[in-house]
């Protein structure tokens, strides 16, 4: 998308150092000179590290995330991650804290002893996802039941 053009003119990609050298792709210098190539690096190591987090709080969320999504049409695909992010958003909104996996990794509901809230600080973890369709006050379901 980035290749042909479809992506706006200004848009970037966070990528790590294994990755090649695009115009719109951002990458870590590998040996940093002191000054900008060295603030740019740790700017861009807090940056990916916001996004990864985020990405981890989404697969634990929606475990259909942690493998190939195999469904014809393709955009089928496409769909289930924008709902999940979107579903993902409400949650955060809504301090929905995610299940708790017991030892066969099963999820389940935080105990009252063990609910917390999110804290503040992972406002940055949300998925970046238009929540069109979704009104104010609607119910956030994600397939478990909460109690």
């Amino acid at each position: 998308m980035f290749e042909t053009g479809a992506v706006p003119a200004g848009c970037h990609l966070l990528g790590d150092s294994g990755y090649g050298s695009k115009s719109w792709l951002l990458t870590p210098y590998l040996r940093p000179q002191p000054g900008y190539q060295l603030i740019y690096n740790r700017a861009h190591k807090k940056t990916r590290s916001v996004v990864e987090r985020g990405i981890g709080q989404w697969k634990r969320r929606f475990h259909v995330l942690h493998s190939e999504i195999r469904l014809t049409p393709p955009a089928k695909v496409c769909k289930i991650s924008f709902v999940c992010a979107i579903l993902h958003n409400i949650c955060k909104d809504r301090n929905i804290q995610l299940l708790l996996e017991d030892e066969d990794g099963h999820g389940q509901p935080p105990s009252e002893d063990n609910l917390q809230m999110a804290d503040d600080d992972d406002d940055d973890n949300r998925v970046e996802a238009s929540p069109a369709g979704i009104k104010p006050g609607s119910e956030c379901h994600t397939g478990k039941s909460f109690k």
